[in-house]
């Protein structure tokens, strides 16, 4: 193996599934060294990018580092081409509902239950799943008239420790009955997994998959949050909200983990709005807590401005939208200091006078979504069993 050059080894590695490079580790430690230095999952922490998908096709917002603080933020636009330069052929008619290891997971609204693909943009991969099971779970309904989508009853996850990609469809009021539907790729067929009674989902809060678990919160109640466990698929209810942070707004994705966000305006809503962000750190399921990370002051300016999602934390910038059709980055500096009487309540607060903005409207279409990506060679193919 010394004669076969580094690259080549790792472009292999990177074209196996993520299960084979988990055992791959134990060969050697220079093996080892390759596995966690070079290949996806650890370029996730670092590499990751910044893609906003809009109705007629995918970007990737690339920001250069600043050289001064004061300085403006300079950003590329560049688009991403899906199934070998298909992408506005997929995206006219497909949502984006999830983004792992560079391979993106599409939705077909226009089909009962919502046809699913995947497609890795890298490599022209693409990958349609089985459909999922119909008969006697999904009432008749027209999805335009009651203002809801199939795609938004749809996530798309992955668990580092087991390397299994899943998709997960969750109980809603598309549903006869409240049961979510997996898909783990490499299997021939979606599975039924049970859940509470009172688990049915607020889709406009959103549906968030991230660090091994898919999270949504219920209809009905402003502060309740499910958690599907995607190693166990068990479903459980993550730690409440603290009063403060209620009612959720929309459920984010911060830092590699879960967040809770709320925004709030002054009256009459022509001035700045701010953005309040909760995230739920611990390592441990049955140990995890909210933590108050982020109040982002004078982030908003009017009510046409939202908080992107469900990628709306990027790094030093928050992600927004302008009126649909532009993406807005604004830069925070946070400042630590003591919320409230808890000292273990430390907040980012956003600093006024480091304030920097930028624009990106050279896009076609309507912004839908934004996720993190980062380019990848995974291959789709080996993981198909049907």
């Amino acid at each position: 193996m010394d004669d076969i050059p580094t690259e080549l080894v790792v472009d292999i590695l990177q074209r196996l599934p993520w299960t084979s490079r988990r055992r791959l580790r134990l060969v050697c430690r220079s093996w080892r060294d390759l596995v966690h230095q070079q290949t996806t999952e650890m370029q996730q922490r670092r590499d990751a990018v910044p893609l906003v998908v809009t109705s007629e096709s995918a970007y990737v917002v690339d920001i250069a580092d600043p050289e001064e603080e004061s300085s403006s933020i300079t950003c590329a636009l560049r688009e991403l081409h899906l199934g070998g330069g298909g992408g506005r052929r997929y995206l006219e008619r497909m949502e984006v509902v999830g983004v792992c290891n560079g391979v993106l997971c599409l939705c077909d609204d226009s089909k009962p239950a919502g046809a699913v693909t995947l497609a890795n943009p890298a490599t022209g991969d693409v990958l349609p799943l089985p459909p999922i099971p119909r008969d006697g779970l999904f009432r008749r309904h027209n999805t335009r008239r009651s203002g809801r989508s199939w795609h938004q009853a749809y996530s798309f996850g992955f668990h580092r420790g087991t390397g299994q990609y899943k998709v997960v469809h969750v109980p809603c009021f598309f549903k006869t009955k409240v049961t979510l539907q997996v898909f783990t790729l490499g299997e021939a067929s979606w599975r039924e997994v049970p859940a509470p009674a009172y688990a049915a989902c607020n889709l406009d809060a959103g549906v968030v998959s991230v660090d091994g678990a898919t999270y949504w919160a219920t209809e009905g109640s402003g502060d309740r949050i499910m958690c599907l466990d995607l190693e166990s698929e068990r479903v459980t209810c993550a730690p409440p909200l603290p009063a403060s942070a209620r009612p959720i707004c929309r459920l984010t994705q911060v830092n590699r983990r879960l967040g809770a966000a709320t925004t709030a305006y002054r009256p009459p809503y022509h001035g700045y709005g701010s953005i309040q962000v909760w995230g739920l750190e611990g390592r441990r399921r049955n140990e995890q807590t909210w933590v108050h990370l982020y109040r982002l002051t004078s982030c908003l300016y009017g009510p046409e401005q939202e908080m992107a999602r469900p990628y709306l934390i990027h790094g030093e910038y928050v992600l927004l939208t302008d009126g649909g059709d532009r993406l807005v980055l604004r830069r925070h500096q946070p400042i630590n200091y003591y919320y409230g009487r808890r000292s273990s309540e430390c907040t980012a607060v956003h600093d006024n006078a480091c304030d920097q903005t930028t624009i990106l409207s050279d896009m076609r279409g309507r912004i839908r979504r934004t996720f993190a990506y980062l380019k990848t060679e995974e291959a789709l193919s080996v993981h198909r069993r049907w």
